[in-house]
Protein backbone atom coordinates (compact mmCIF):
# COMPACT_ATOMS: atom_id res chain seq x y z
CA UNK A 1 0.00 0.00 0.00
CA UNK A 2 1.90 3.30 -0.66
CA UNK A 3 1.92 5.93 1.27
CA UNK A 4 -0.49 8.54 -1.15
CA UNK A 5 -3.51 6.00 -0.33
CA UNK A 6 -3.37 6.56 3.12
CA UNK A 7 -2.23 10.50 3.04
CA UNK A 8 -4.33 12.61 5.68
CA UNK A 9 -7.07 15.07 4.34
CA UNK A 10 -7.14 18.02 6.86
CA UNK A 11 -6.70 18.36 10.94
CA UNK A 12 -9.13 15.66 11.67
CA UNK A 13 -8.54 13.54 14.60
CA UNK A 14 -10.33 10.62 12.88
CA UNK A 15 -8.24 10.46 9.99
CA UNK A 16 -5.05 10.85 12.72
CA UNK A 17 -5.90 7.49 14.52
CA UNK A 18 -6.96 6.32 11.28
CA UNK A 19 -3.40 6.56 10.13
CA UNK A 20 -1.83 6.01 13.58
CA UNK A 21 -3.86 2.69 13.97
CA UNK A 22 -4.37 1.11 10.90
CA UNK A 23 -2.93 0.15 7.95
CA UNK A 24 -6.41 0.75 5.95
CA UNK A 25 -6.82 3.53 3.06
CA UNK A 26 -9.83 5.62 3.80
CA UNK A 27 -11.92 3.70 0.96
CA UNK A 28 -11.04 0.08 3.02
CA UNK A 29 -11.90 1.99 6.45
CA UNK A 30 -15.28 3.23 5.29
CA UNK A 31 -16.06 -0.61 4.07
CA UNK A 32 -15.18 -2.10 6.92
CA UNK A 33 -17.55 0.66 9.24
CA UNK A 34 -20.27 0.34 6.82
CA UNK A 35 -20.82 4.13 5.59
CA UNK A 36 -20.25 5.93 2.31
CA UNK A 37 -16.84 7.32 1.67
CA UNK A 38 -18.69 10.50 1.19
CA UNK A 39 -20.03 10.24 4.59
CA UNK A 40 -16.75 10.22 5.85
CA UNK A 41 -15.35 13.24 4.12
CA UNK A 42 -18.08 15.54 5.69
CA UNK A 43 -17.35 13.69 8.42
CA UNK A 44 -13.90 14.78 8.43
CA UNK A 45 -14.04 18.11 6.45
CA UNK A 46 -16.59 19.28 9.44
CA UNK A 47 -19.21 19.79 6.77
CA UNK A 48 -21.72 17.40 8.67
CA UNK A 49 -21.93 16.24 12.60
CA UNK A 50 -20.50 12.64 12.33
CA UNK A 51 -23.87 10.35 13.59
CA UNK A 52 -22.70 6.99 13.41
CA UNK A 53 -25.39 4.11 14.74
CA UNK A 54 -24.18 2.05 17.33
CA UNK A 55 -23.19 -1.04 14.62
CA UNK A 56 -20.64 1.58 13.21
CA UNK A 57 -19.35 2.79 16.60
CA UNK A 58 -18.34 -0.79 17.16
CA UNK A 59 -16.58 -1.06 13.79
CA UNK A 60 -14.78 1.74 14.46
CA UNK A 61 -13.92 0.88 17.95
CA UNK A 62 -12.79 -2.50 16.55
CA UNK A 63 -11.15 -1.04 13.68
CA UNK A 64 -9.06 1.39 15.94
CA UNK A 65 -8.22 -0.67 18.63
CA UNK A 66 -10.44 1.15 21.25
CA UNK A 67 -11.58 -0.23 24.38
CA UNK A 68 -13.12 2.91 26.37
CA UNK A 69 -15.32 5.11 24.47
CA UNK A 70 -13.81 8.41 26.03
CA UNK A 71 -10.69 7.20 23.55
CA UNK A 72 -12.58 8.33 20.39
CA UNK A 73 -12.44 12.15 19.57
CA UNK A 74 -15.40 14.42 20.48
CA UNK A 75 -15.86 15.97 17.24
CA UNK A 76 -14.18 13.93 14.00
CA UNK A 77 -14.06 17.04 11.94
CA UNK A 78 -11.01 19.44 12.22
CA UNK A 79 -9.82 21.10 15.19
CA UNK A 80 -10.57 24.03 15.69
CA UNK A 81 -7.57 26.66 15.77
CA UNK A 82 -7.30 29.79 17.73
CA UNK A 83 -6.68 33.30 16.65
CA UNK A 84 -3.35 32.80 18.61
CA UNK A 85 -2.88 29.39 16.97
CA UNK A 86 -3.04 30.77 13.73
CA UNK A 87 -0.80 34.08 14.29
CA UNK A 88 2.02 31.95 15.42
CA UNK A 89 2.13 30.38 12.06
Amino acid sequence: MSRKDRRQEGDSPLEELRLARTELTQDEFCVRIGIPRATYHRWIKGQTEAKPTIRQLKALAEILKIERIDELPDDFGPRVRSHSQEESE
